[in-house]
């Protein structure tokens, strides 16, 4: 019959076969950090290539389909409500064929921390962009709503609203069909498949997404799709 002092090593082997894949499983499932607990802020970008099909190319000298590739990066700083930011890039060709571009600074907005990472923010900016022999290059001032929430720990959805007026290019004012008032508009849903998980002290979420959008330019219609990474931290 086993002694009480040799059962003691093998109730500690036993304590530590139990408690480590406990802690291990409390490491992977240690919950997100609070909303009211940011420091700083959150920033989010994505790299993506972008397919765009005018319903009617006429309007656009013919351009019919667009390919471009791009880069997108917003930030807010704050902890509740702060102040918002940021910046994008495309390059790429039409197949009338054309080249295209496009930049905008958004120096100026507004947005609230909502979930892990996720935020609703109001951007303003200043850019240029055109397609060569086929858009007509041109100063803009768009201004955008984002709302990008995280649905569960492996899934980030987000939704876009942006308007943009040309004040000096008169081909590309009231463009609109949707709202008169303006020149261009842009719809677009996304959805982001990746894993939000805590890091370093922060939010951080990562993985491939997947866009849906409509695009008013010139008096016609553009639907498109884009695919990209992206990755976003909120501390």
């Amino acid at each position: 019959m086993p002694t009480r002092r040799s059962l003691l090593p093998t109730l500690c082997a036993t304590a530590a076969l139990v408690c480590v894949p406990n802690a291990a499983r409390a490491e992977e499932e240690e919950p997100f950090a609070s909303v009211d607990r940011r420091d700083y802020g959150l920033g989010t970008a994505a790299m993506y290539l972008r397919y765009a099909h005018s319903r009617d190319s006429a309007p656009l000298a013919g351009l019919s389909d667009l390919v471009v590739g791009g880069l997108s990066g917003r930030a807010v700083y704050g902890k509740r409500i702060g102040y918002a930011f940021g910046a994008g890039l495309e390059l790429g060709g039409g197949g009338a064929p054309g080249f295209a571009y496009g930049f905008e600074l958004y120096p100026a907005g507004a947005a609230v921390a909502l979930g892990p990472t996720g935020f609703l923010g109001i951007f303003l900016g200043v850019g240029v962009n055109g397609v060569t022999a086929r858009v007509p290059v041109s100063l803009a001032l768009p201004a955008e709503m984002r709302l990008e929430f995280d649905w569960t720990r492996y899934a980030r959805l987000g939704v876009l609203f942006a308007v943009a007026w040309h004040p000096v290019q008169d081909e590309r004012r009231g463009g609109s069909l949707l709202l008169p008032f303006v020149d261009e508009t842009t719809m677009a849903l996304t959805a982001r498949f990746g894993k939000t998980f805590p890091r370093w002290g922060a939010n951080v979420g990562r993985g491939y997404f997947f866009r849906l959008e409509r695009r008013e330019q010139m008096r016609t219609v553009l639907f498109g799709l884009a695919f990209g990474v992206e990755i976003d931290m909120a501390h």
